[in-house]
């Protein structure tokens, strides 16, 4: 979605109010420079409004930083959610899950980026804190589709898989990858399924 760096996010993402438009400055400002890396002023620019506000409405920068990354997090995951279907069979469902997962990372680059990788090297106590509470549930997707298209053999090791692979291919999209490698990973990920 983000296509001109030079626009502030909130003329390129939408937003309801005052308190949102700060939550996509902040993503886009931190998924930048990370939270050390970052200031209120940038934030502030990214956003289109003045400092005291985000004081207003965040009281810190820490709470700013949990807050947008719980909103980002929940966004992505709801966006996920949309774009995988239940086809029917495991490796349909599977090849959804890479799909959506990358057309997130083409669509919002920078939300991407602040979940995926900035977020371990943001405070320790929140990315501790995110970890615990948020960490698992895109691999909550994987354990449904097992759920609802259980394997006939290898259950278990096919799930671990799936899940390594899954993971794999979310910190492949983190940083820079060749052209094509999500092909690889579903192509791997059929090839076990098969093998098992």
């Amino acid at each position: 979605m983000r296509t001109d760096s030079s626009k502030p996010a909130w003329k390129i993402y939408p937003w309801r109010d005052s308190k949102e438009r700060i939550l996509v400055g902040a993503a886009v400002a931190f998924s930048r420079k990370g939270f050390y890396g970052t200031s209120v002023r940038e934030i502030s620019q990214e956003a289109g409004l003045e400092q005291p506000s985000i004081y207003h409405h965040f009281g810190s920068k820490e709470n700013l930083y949990w807050v947008c990354l719980r909103a980002t997090h929940l966004y992505m995951i709801r966006r996920l959610r949309y774009r995988i279907g239940r086809k029917g069979s495991l490796l349909a469902e599977m090849r959804d899950m890479f799909r959506a997962v990358s057309w997130f990372n083409r669509e919002y680059p920078e939300f991407f980026a602040l979940l995926f990788s900035l977020v371990y090297s943001s405070p320790p106590e929140i990315a501790a804190r995110y970890t615990s509470l948020y960490g698992g549930d895109i691999f909550g997707f994987v354990e449904a589709a097992f759920e609802r298209n259980p394997p006939a053999t290898g259950r278990l090791e096919k799930y671990s898989l799936s899940v390594h692979t899954l993971y794999s291919f979310i910190l492949s999209h983190s940083g820079t990858r060749p052209a094509n490698l999500h092909v690889s990973y579903y192509q791997a990920l059929r090839r076990l399924y098969a093998a098992l």
